[in-house]
């Protein structure tokens, strides 16, 4: 029978070589994830489940996995583009998922080497599976096919765009931007519901810790992984300039904000005292067994109903239930305790005695995870945790561990908010009897505290500043996504601001004073001055009255600016007092004395005048005042007086004398 061979193009030969490169490198010289990260596991724990599109991260099959041929190309390219940028969401899988059941239905198999414009159309519509974040998914399929160009992957440059239409921004005004914006906060009724239970302080365990954590992210804008990586001194107590004690959360913040301390408004200041205090209660349990392991590494911990035996002594099936703190089912509880570890297995199949030295290694191999740290770089250790717990301690239904630790993942929290398909369990709404007005079940996020505490921020003209550091991010453009003000409530914080409104509300919000607002002649913006306003044009003369602008034609003042009248009166008795010093200087035939004595009388004659206009009843709210000068000489008026023809020294009145002895004694 003749032999067939098959002819392998050189470039689909240099394709599968590039491809099998790439893998090598991220495989073996990559340690993005950790050097101790296992390759060949298809969960990569606290990274990625390397599962299809639409499989359960929590309980999957082995038939749920990524194809063989793709799953290294998978890996590797997720650890290459997260050593480049990391990021919390792994949105890379998205495409990777989408790739791969394209090339099954397309090519038959998954090999990443043949990916064609054809093959990315078909992921296209396999992404409208993701809805929401379909548009996510397109992104990721872009910048998935910019690397197979580059790298050499695919035999033909591929030219391709995502047919994904940027989602619509939440701050639109038509209907469908409003609903979302009001989805994405928590309804009044729901807050005073878990106002009422957390008011309650209820015994059970896992409502103390829904409720509590709960308070928590009402006390500053947090995601709800920064609120269970508190320490238990977490609190931190300072006073402010008015010696007013302020009381604020260390926290870790996400998205590139740091370490920092959120302060607490003081309505919430007990309620955060409150929430800490009971979080320190539940989990002391925990901190206590935490903490001996810690000191304790070789020897079992003996807890209240741990048999009293040798650490190497035999145990029968009813005492190693007590030591683990199991249900006594007849040796079935242990079986089904130990299903997935193997070395019990190993020493039962040897005919080898339980121990409790055997017990005591097995509770140290289910340490958490980065063991003795919560937070290494904050120094915060598990003993130390606020939400560090004993194994089943919020489960009614199993009984709480006395040897193993238990730290919630943000499903703990998350989950009790909503109603779960396929769970039996009840919400905290469900437990409690609450529903929505329509009879309906509640279901919220923790993300819409935060969107909530937001908005309440920008509702109060919190800076934008201010609320990106009290959110803890590092990039204010991203206050825009969290703030759900409805248009109305824009319209008052404009009318608010002074738009629209008279000068008065301009000055108590600081916003532009204008020379038309002033009553002045000409455009621009007016100067502001200790006790009012200059409408002085600096692009024509340097002011000739700095620093003497109670003597100024040019200051204005306006009735109803409390805060500028207070400083008027602070000046009037500092001019008192100059005026008494100039008339004793004088008294006392000091040269020049009786000049600072007139010059100050009549700066205080003037001070006393416009305070009165002020203060009188009869001047309405919001009047503009404009005190004249009459011996004034601006450059203005001595241009004119040159120019006049009827002007002549010899023939000027007395007042004229008097008024160039004056510029001369001042000169």
């Amino acid at each position: 029978m003749a032999e067939y061979l098959l002819f392998t193009p050189k470039h689909e030969r240099d394709c599968r070589k590039n491809l099998a490169e790439f893998v090598e490198m991220c495989r073996d010289r990559l340690t993005v994830f950790g050097e101790d990260l296992d390759w060949d596991a298809d969960r990569w724990p606290g990274v990625a489940n390397f599962t299809v599109i639409g499989a359960n991260s929590r309980s999957y099959k082995p038939k749920h996995l990524l194809d063989a041929e793709i799953m290294p190309f998978a890996k590797a390219y997720l650890r290459y583009q997260q050593g480049h940028n990391p990021t919390i969401l792994k949105n890379e899988l998205k495409a990777l998922r989408c790739i791969e059941k394209a090339l099954l239905q397309t090519c038959g198999r998954a090999d990443m080497t043949l990916v064609s414009a054809q093959v990315l159309d078909v992921a296209a519509d396999i992404a409208r599976e993701y809805k929401a974040t379909a548009y996510q998914a397109g992104i990721q399929l872009v910048k998935l096919v910019g690397f197979l160009n580059e790298s050499g992957i695919i035999h033909k440059q591929i030219t391709w765009r995502s047919p994904f239409p940027k989602p619509k921004e939440l701050n639109r005004t038509d209907a469908d931007g409003k609903r979302k914006r009001v989805a994405k906060i928590p309804s009044d009724q729901c807050l005073e519901y878990m106002a009422e239970m957390f008011a309650n302080n209820f015994n059970d365990p896992r409502d103390c810790f829904t409720t509590s954590i709960f308070g928590l992210l009402m006390c500053a804008p947090s995601r709800i992984a920064e609120a269970q990586e508190l320490s238990v001194n977490c609190l931190h107590h300072e006073k402010d300039r008015h010696s007013v004690e302020r009381i604020g959360l260390r926290w870790w913040a996400g998205k590139g904000f740091g370490s920092d301390i959120k302060w607490i408004p003081t309505i919430f200041k007990d309620v955060a005292q409150e929430a800490v205090r009971r979080l320190t209660a539940l989990s002391e349990s925990g901190r206590r067994l935490a903490s001996y392991y810690e000191g304790n590494p070789g020897k079992f911990y003996r807890h209240e109903g741990c048999p009293d035996v040798d650490e190497n002594e035999p145990l029968t099936l009813r005492q190693i239930e007590e030591a683990l703190g199991l249900k006594p089912n007849g040796g079935g509880s242990v079986s089904s305790f130990f299903k997935n570890y193997e070395p019990y297995r190993a020493i039962r199949a040897a005919g080898s005695p339980v121990t409790l030295a055997f017990l005591h290694a097995y509770c140290l191999s289910q340490l958490p995870k980065g063991w003795p740290w919560l937070r290494k770089d904050l120094g915060i250790k598990y003993s130390n945790a606020l939400c560090i717990f004993r194994a089943h301690e919020l489960r009614p239904d199993l009984n709480t561990s006395p040897v193993l630790l238990w730290r919630p993942d943000n499903n703990a929290f998350t989950d009790d908010l909503k109603v779960v398909a396929g769970r039996n369990k009840k919400s905290i709404w469900q437990r409690h009897g609450y529903k929505n007005p329509d009879a309906s079940e509640i279901c919220m996020t923790s993300h819409q505290i935060r969107h909530f505490l937001n908005t309440a921020a920008q509702r109060g003209d919190l800076g934008q500043l201010d609320i990106a550091k009290w959110s803890g991010r590092a990039n204010i453009h991203q206050n825009a996504v969290y703030n759900h003000m409805a248009d109305g409530e824009y319209v008052t914080a404009a009318r608010e601001a002074g738009i629209g409104n008279g000068l008065v509300a301009k000055i108590k919000v600081s916003a532009p004073v204008t020379f038309s607002d002033l009553q002045a002649i000409g455009d621009g913006v007016a100067h502001v001055t200790e006790f009012g306003f200059c409408v002085h044009d600096y692009s024509m003369v340097p002011c000739q009255r700095h620093r003497d602008c109670l003597n100024c034609t040019e200051q204005v003042c306006v009735k109803g600016d409390t805060e500028k009248l207070e400083r008027l009166k602070l000046q009037r008795t500092g001019i008192h007092l100059q005026l008494e010093k100039a008339k004793s200087a004088s008294a006392d035939g000091m040269y020049g004395a009786d000049r600072w004595t007139q010059h100050q009388r009549k700066t205080l004659e003037r001070a006393d005048a416009l305070i009165d206009m002020l203060e009188s009843p009869q001047t309405p709210e919001g009047a503009v005042i404009w005190l004249s000068n009459d011996q004034e000489h601006s450059p203005l008026k001595r241009a004119i007086a040159a120019r006049s023809s009827e002007h002549v020294l010899d023939q000027s009145s007395a007042s004229d004398l008097d008024e160039i002895r004056l510029l001369l004694a001042g000169a």
